[in-house]
C-alpha cells in the first residue's frame, strides 16, 4: 500500500513554512492548531485505511475458502491469527466482534473473547459495541468512546475507532487511535521554540505517513508470509503463479519446474518430541529452502509439513540437482532431538500449454508416489 501526503496537507504545510519564515509567532501557533486538527483527522483516516486493509486480508482468506484450497474453519482461523499478530504504533491493534456484540478476537484482552458486550457502557454511558454494529451495518464509520490503553487497563481513555463490516462472515472489524496521545504531542510542540516546532511538525508528518506505510506493509507481509518458516504462503503462490507461467512461455531457454516436498514421518516427530521440536524442524527446513534456492525461485509453505518450490531451470538435471540438494541438506542437518529428517519430493516439468493447476497436481502426484515407494526419494515423471 502506498501512503502519501494529500494535497490539502501539502497546502497547509506550505502555509506553515511561509508563516514561520515571516517570524510571526502567533500565526505559527494558529497554523500549528490547524495542522494539529488535520494531523488528528489524518490519524482517523489511517484507522479507516488500516481497517479496510484488514478487511481485505480477511477477504483473501475467504476467497481461498471459496476456491476449496482451505476449509471454512481454517479461513477464519488464519484471518484471526493474522490480525491478532498485527501491530502498529505503540498502542495500535485490531479487534473483531460479530453483529450480536460477541467478541470474536481481541489481542490484548483475550478474556473478552466469547463475551457479549452489546450492552456494555463506558463511564459516559456510551454503548460502543452497539454503535460499532450500527456504523458497520451502515457502511462503516467512526465511533468515539472511552476505552483503556494496553498499559493502563484501569484508566479508560478517549478513543476514536473506525469499524467496517465483513458481510460474508458478519464480522465487525475495527481499529482506532487514543486522542490523548495526539493532544499531548500537539501541546509539546506548542511549548517548543519556533524552529523546534517546525522541525517537530515536519518530523511528525513524516513519521505519521511512514508509520502508516510500514503498518500496511507489515499487514501485507502477514498475508503473504508464513510466520513460522518465513517462506511465502499458499495465497502468495496463487497470486504469482501466472508470472512463472509467462516467464516459461517467454524464455525458451528455461522451463518451469515444480518441486513438491513433504517431511517424512513428521507426525511422529510431533508425537515423540512435541510440537516445539516439530516447529523447529519446520523452521530449519524453511531455512534450507531459502538458502539453497535462487532469489528468483519461489519457496512456499503449502500447508503443514508440505512445501512447494517453483524454479525456472535450463534442464531436467538442474531441477533434479536442486531437489537432491534440498533432500541432502535436510538429512545432513542437526536437529535438537538428534533424529534424522528426510524429505520426499515430486518434481514436474510444465508441458506446452499446460495450466499451472495441472502442473501442480502432477508434482503432487509424483510426491505421492515417492511416499508410497518408501519415502526419502525424488520422483520425476
Amino acid at each position: 500500500m502506498k501512503i502519501s501526503l494529500s494535497s490539502d496537507i501539502g497546502k497547509h504545510l506550505s502555509l506553515m513554512v511561509l508563516i514561520s519564515l515571516l517570524g510571526m509567532v502567533v500565526l505559527l501557533y494558529v497554523v500549528f492548531d490547524i495542522f494539529g486538527n488535520i494531523y488528528i483527522e489524518e490519524k482517523r483516516n489511517d484507522s479507516l485505511k488500516l481497517t479496510n486493509t484488514a478487511v481485505s486480508i480477511v477477504d483473501s482468506f475467504h476467497r481461498l475458502e471459496q476456491k476449496g484450497e482451505i476449509s471454512a474453519k481454517e479461513a477464519r482461523l488464519y484471518s484471526i491469527n493474522t490480525l491478532r499478530s498485527s501491530r502498529y504504533s505503540d498502542s495500535g491493534y485490531f479487534w473483531i466482534n460479530d453483529l450480536q456484540g460477541n467478541i470474536v478476537m481481541h489481542p490484548l484482552m483475550p478474556a473478552l473473547e466469547g463475551q457479549n458486550l452489546i450492552d456494555y457502557r463506558d463511564v459516559n454511558g456510551i454503548k460502543p459495541f452497539d454503535r460499532f454494529v450500527s456504523e458497520a451495518i451502515n457502511g462503516g464509520g467512526w465511533v468515539e468512546y472511552l476505552w483503556p490503553k494496553p498499559d493502563q487497563p484501569d484508566s479508560p481513555t478517549h478513543k476514536v475507532s473506525y469499524v467496517s463490516l465483513y458481510e460474508p462472515w458478519q464480522w465487525v472489524i475495527g481499529t482506532g487511535v487514543y486522542m490523548d496521545e495526539e493532544a499531548a504531542a500537539k501541546n509539546q510542540l506548542v511549548l517548543s521554540s519556533t524552529h523546534i516546532v517546525i522541525i517537530v511538525l515536519l518530523s511528525l508528518i513524516g513519521f505519521s505517513f511512514f508509520s502508516a506505510r510500514q503498518s500496511a506493509r507489515g499487514i501485507a507481509n502477514f498475508a503473504i508470509r508464513d510466520p513460522l518458516t518465513q517462506l511465502y504462503s499458499r495465497r502468495y503462490l496463487n497470486e504469482t503463479e501466472d508470472r512463472f507461467v509467462r516467464e516459461d512461455l517467454r524464455n525458451k531457454n528455461n522451463h518451469l519446474y515444480i518441486l513438491f516436498l513433504d517431511i517424512d514421518h513428521f507426525k511422529s516427530v510431533n508425537d515423540t518430541y512435541g510440537h516445539l521440536e516439530g516447529d523447529q524442524v519446520l523452521k530449519i527446513v524453511g531455512s534450507i529452502l531459502r538458502q539453497s534456492t535462487r532469489p528468483q525461485d519461489l519457496c512456499v509453505r503449502y500447508g503443514g509439513e508440505e512445501f512447494v518450490v517453483l524454479t525456472l531451470a535450463k534442464s531436467d538435471e538442474d531441477a533434479l540437482h536442486l531437489a537432491e540438494r534440498l533432500r541432502y541438506k535436510t538429512f545432513s542437518s542437526d536437529f535438537e532431538s538428534g533424529t534424522k529428517i528426510t524429505l520426499s519430493c515430486g518434481v514436474a516439468k510444465r508441458d506446452k500449454d499446460e495450466s499451472f493447476a495441472n502442473l501442480l497436481q502432477r508434482a503432487d502426484a509424483n510426491l505421492y508416489l515417492a511416499k508410497k515407494n518408501g519415502r526419502d526419494q525424488i520422483i520425476f515423471k
